[in-house]
């Protein structure tokens, strides 16, 4: 299928909804988790604003401004769409039964990748004409498929060798310099390893929390004895941004992180940022990878000058915030590198989702 083909199956999918303006006046929000969290600001600056939040759990606690209900507490459903807000398509399938039985009728009930990415879905479709291969097409197109319709992705999508998909990413390269943002505890390292056989030049890892960064150290410890890779390993405990400072940052170890940006910064880890131009200069390097909880794009706008010297292979994740999607792809397309994109998905959820630039 060519690219004009990849683009109606795209509309095709956009098509299950009609929504009006009127839509988006009436909104109710089921659900204030991690996604709704990190997709607030993405949400509303899409005009995508709620009247209500439903939510279970926090009922009756205020949450960025508003009070939430309970789901008995909705009276007038029938005027509203409400947008489940997770990503986790089990999730939007529990609520949406439990949204039927207790017979709220709502005008509509959808996930909130639905609704968001309608709005955009010309900014996709023209993403998806600048993709390189016919891998790409298929998994843009899939991954909007299963969002939109609330589902998991099938099995042939996902790419299990998620950072190194392609020869370029794995190649054996003694002069290759890899910058490692959010090293987590290693595990991309690891496989680093692995896929090029120990042969390297630097190795940057940045993992901004304290735990974490203990874990990596002790986990590069036994890689250097293993690999014979004494001095070729760097940690550095800083995360990565457009500029040098300080951010608060939960952990939820060991399967994740959020950066706050909100006032409440109670509980909070206080970690150093620095820029990819401010550390490296004039250092020259061959590969960024980057899974920074939805500071990939301020990393990125930190790193133009590297970029457009050094012309580095990318494997950027873009799938913490909505806007990511095809916000990356056109920052990075507006330095004009002359890049080739292609994108793979590398969960069933619609996670792990990475744009490779080469």
């Amino acid at each position: 299928m060519d690219k004009a083909g990849y683009a109606e199956r795209l509309r095709l999918a956009f098509s299950k909804y009609d929504f009006g303006e009127s839509d988006f006046k009436k909104i109710i929000f089921w659900g204030m988790g991690a996604t709704a969290q990190a997709w607030w600001d993405d949400m509303t600056q899409a005009g995508l604003i709620p009247q209500y939040i439903v939510d279970v759990k926090k009922a009756h606690t205020e949450v960025k401004g508003y009070s939430l209900i309970a789901p008995e507490e909705i009276t007038d459903a029938g005027d509203y769409m409400i947008v489940v807000m997770s990503t986790n398509p089990y999730v939007y399938q529990d609520i949406a039964a439990q949204i039927s039985a207790m017979k709220l009728e709502p005008k509509l009930v959808c996930p909130c990748s639905a609704v968001y990415y309608w709005i955009y879905r010309e900014r996709l479709i023209n993403m998806l004409y600048a993709l390189e291969d016919e891998a790409s097409l298929n998994s843009l197109t899939a991954l909007i498929e299963a969002r939109v319709n609330g589902e998991l992705l099938e099995e042939n999508v996902i790419n299990r060798k998620q950072y190194f998909p392609f020869y370029c990413f794995s190649r054996w390269n003694e002069k290759e310099v890899y910058v490692d943002a959010g090293a987590f505890v290693g595990d991309t390292l690891e496989q680093f390893l692995f896929e090029k056989f120990g042969t390297f030049e630097a190795y940057y890892a940045f993992e901004p929390l304290r735990k974490n960064y203990r874990a990596l150290k002790y986990r590069v410890e036994r890689l250097e004895k293993e690999w014979g890779a004494e001095n070729k390993i760097i940690c550095v405990n800083s995360g990565l941004d457009k500029a040098a400072g300080e951010q608060k940052m939960s952990c939820a170890f060991p399967v994740g992180a959020m950066i706050q940006n909100t006032a409440d910064k109670r509980e909070m880890e206080t970690i150093s940022v620095t820029s990819i131009d401010a550390y490296f200069a004039d250092k020259r390097i061959t590969t960024i990878k980057a899974d920074i909880e939805g500071k990939e794009t301020d990393m990125l706008m930190g790193a133009e000058n590297s970029i457009k010297k050094w012309k580095p292979n990318m494997a950027i994740s873009i799938y913490h915030k909505p806007s990511d999607l095809f916000k990356i792809f056109e920052l990075i397309a507006s330095y004009k590198m002359d890049y080739k994109f292609s994108l793979r998905c590398h969960a069933a959820s619609g996670g792990d989702t990475v744009l490779y630039t080469y």
